[in-house]
């Protein structure tokens, strides 16, 4: 009996639901590979117990993705194939050894196939234990907040925050510290590419941060560049703080009524800063300023809009 094939629904507020596990093991993909993969995702509902093939007109497809369609249609082969190639590998901690490590790898898609203008596809079936039947220790976004990303590093910094913040209900995280070691393992990037800390930065970490703090759904503040010892006070790292709103007034109103109102302010570094580690600091006043507001109040979810870019200097 042939398998059932499923029209595959485009909805801005379908949720995307992924084991925590899944959003930080390692993986690299380009933009549009992730947003094909998330409205695959998106598919699954609570009653599932098995991926189900899926199949949508390419012309819809490029609508929803917001991509001219002559373009995916050349691209399209491409993507599924970089699908079917891209493994995320995940490591798994042994409580009995933890010296000890361990790892799963495998690839997202198992099947895709072009015909009369129509995508089929189907996610990989190993695939299933971080997509079906989840009971704790995973996250969900919606679909329409990680398809309105302009990049792939927006989109995946985004995941992560959402998933360590939903990690710690009590307390909730509210900073981040990257050493730029960690950013070329998070965001996968190739040891030859932006090969000066202060390129690759800029070009990941930094131009994620932009996109985000513009968002509806984070705010991003004490945005902060590392600085260590010795000549030239080598780039290190970056550190900063975030937290989650449900939607744009939330956001403005919370900001606009904290005190002092947070509005971000430019520093830049002394000329000849101190011996000890430097950091390159733009502040603006905590959203935790106001001891009477609590954070508990406010859900997880999305963004979109642009920043004014002077707010992170170079």
């Amino acid at each position: 009996m042939p398998e059932s094939i499923y029209p595959l629904q485009l909805n801005n507020n379908f949720y995307v639901v992924t084991a925590n596990d899944l959003i930080k093991g390692k993986q690299k993909m380009t933009l549009r590979e992730a947003q094909l993969l998330y409205i695959t995702m998106s598919q699954i509902v609570k009653e599932d117990r098995d991926f189900r093939t899926y199949t949508v007109s390419v012309s819809e497809l490029a609508r929803f993705m917001n991509v001219d369609p002559s373009g995916l249609y050349h691209d399209l082969e491409g993507i599924c194939s970089n699908l079917m190639k891209r493994t995320v590998k995940i490591l798994i901690k042994d409580s009995n050894d933890p010296r000890e490590k361990k790892w799963e790898m495998f690839q997202w898609i198992s099947y895709a196939k072009y015909e009369n203008c129509q995508l089929t596809i189907k996610l990989n079936y190993v695939l299933k234990p971080f997509l079906i039947d989840l009971v704790s220790h995973y996250s969900q976004i919606l679909l329409g907040t990680l398809c309105d990303y302009k990049s792939y590093y927006a989109a995946r910094l985004y995941q992560l925050i959402v998933c360590e913040i939903g990690e710690h209900p009590k307390s909730i995280k509210e900073e981040w510290t990257f050493t730029c070691d960690e950013i070329r393992d998070f965001f996968q990037v190739e040891k030859n590419k932006y090969a000066r800390p202060y390129d690759l930065i800029k070009k990941t970490i930094k131009a994620a941060l932009i996109e985000l703090y513009a968002s509806n759904y984070i705010h991003i503040w004490d945005y902060k560049e590392l600085r260590g010892f010795g000549k030239g006070c080598p780039l290190m790292g970056v550190t900063f703080k975030a937290m989650l709103f449900k939607d744009r007034e939330e956001k403005d109103w919370y900001i606009n009524n904290c005190n002092p109102p947070l509005e971000p302010a430019l520093e830049k570094p002394a000329r000849k800063p101190r011996k000890k580690a430097r950091e390159t600091l733009i502040k603006s006043n905590s959203p935790r300023s106001n001891p009477h507001t609590h954070a508990a109040e406010f859900d997880t979810l999305r963004f979109n809009q642009h920043v004014p870019s002077e707010i992170f200097h170079e």
